[in-house]
């Protein structure tokens, strides 16, 4: 499969997966975030707000990601932080996004993970330990290069 065919199919799942959410209003893990869908740096985006939060390690670097959900969906579990464009963006807002087979603890090999940071995106087959259904550990081989690891608490 091709790069391009890969990440469009990456991000055509978790738009499937991060549409199909409904957020509960009160659902903001900070008084300044609002969840929902609309226009965000004039493009249509998907706005998640909760407890969660990710780490990412990509080479050297070490990349926070605050104010998320995760819940289970569509047969599986899902964690969304950040903001989410689904047509893609030039936004220097962050997103981290992972879709987990099942919704139970276990260990899952080659789950579609994605994440922008200053504008720049990345998608990985990650191996995802989920520890409990409030956290766990991922690693993987980004598109292109980079090893990533990091963790998700919800």
């Amino acid at each position: 499969m091709t790069r391009t065919l890969t990440l469009g199919l990456m991000a055509a799942l978790v738009t499937t997966a991060a549409l199909a959410f409904t957020v509960a209003a009160g659902a903001a893990g900070s008084a300044t975030c609002k969840p929902g869908v609309r226009i965000v740096d004039g493009s249509p985006a998907r706005v998640f707000c909760g407890p969660a939060k990710s780490t990412v390690h990509l080479g050297a670097k070490t990349l926070s990601f605050p104010n998320g959900k995760c819940e289970k969906s569509g047969g599986g579990y899902v964690v969304n932080i950040g903001t989410f464009f689904p047509s893609g963006s030039k936004s220097k807002r962050p997103y981290f996004g992972i879709f987990i087979a099942k919704p139970k603890p276990g260990t899952y090999n080659k789950q579609q993970l994605s994440f922008r940071f200053n504008g720049v995106g990345h998608a990985v087959f990650a191996k995802v330990v989920l520890k409990t259904l409030h956290g766990g550990t991922f690693s993987g081989v980004e598109f292109g290069g980079g090893h990533i690891t990091g963790s998700f608490t919800c």
